[in-house]
């Protein structure tokens, strides 16, 4: 025990600031990427201003002593970064000013309790008919592995059971396949504009 300590002196146990750079440089590709995958073609741009906003958010709070360590900081950012888009999908929706001659509107129509345009439910039935062409372009077994996946929901290993695999190369196999998806998606809406 130290002379100028007393008895009952204790220290609070000193955490290290979070390394907000770090973080940053470790999950930005992926991040930007989601933050893509979230927003509209139209405000895909606006990307990047999600992240900063995240962020920004995040260098204020340990400013502030708020910013606290997270056992899972890409699930948290991933989740941040989502919240950042919807807010910039709300903000546009908002700015947009109403033509009152314009036919398209329906002002009798009750309002849509999700925000939701016919142009976004378009742009999701176009999407989903891509990748529904997409799967048909993939193999016999990794056609199979993407609908046990995601269709019947079912795990690596049961899947690998199915298909005497092992788990982890049915992983393989999954990450494969949808590399595959992503760039036959791409390609057909790279056709389309």
């Amino acid at each position: 025990m130290s002379l100028d300590r007393q008895p009952g002196d204790e220290a609070a146990p000193s955490t290290p600031p979070v390394d907000l750079a770090a973080l940053y440089q470790r999950h930005h590709d992926r991040l930007r990427r989601h933050a893509e995958s979230k927003l509209p073609r139209h405000l895909r741009h606006e990307a990047g201003a999600a992240l900063m906003t995240v962020f920004k958010r995040l260098v204020d709070a340990r400013a502030a002593g708020r910013c606290a360590e997270q056992p899972n900081w890409e699930a948290y950012l991933v989740t941040a970064v989502t919240n950042a888009c919807r807010d910039i999908i709300k903000g546009e929706r908002a700015d947009e000013e109403i033509d009152d001659a314009d036919p398209r509107i329906h002002r009798d129509a009750a309002p849509d309790p999700t925000a939701d345009t016919a142009i976004d439910h378009l742009e999701h039935d176009t999407r989903v008919a891509a990748a529904a062409a997409a799967l048909d372009t993939l193999d016999e077994r990794s056609r199979t592995i993407i609908i046990d996946r995601y269709v019947h929901e079912l795990t690596n290993r049961a899947i690998g059971e199915n298909l005497r695999l092992t788990g982890r190369r049915v992983g393989q196999l999954h990450d494969e396949a949808l590399r595959q998806l992503r760039k036959e998606v791409n390609r057909n809406d790279d056709q389309r504009t």
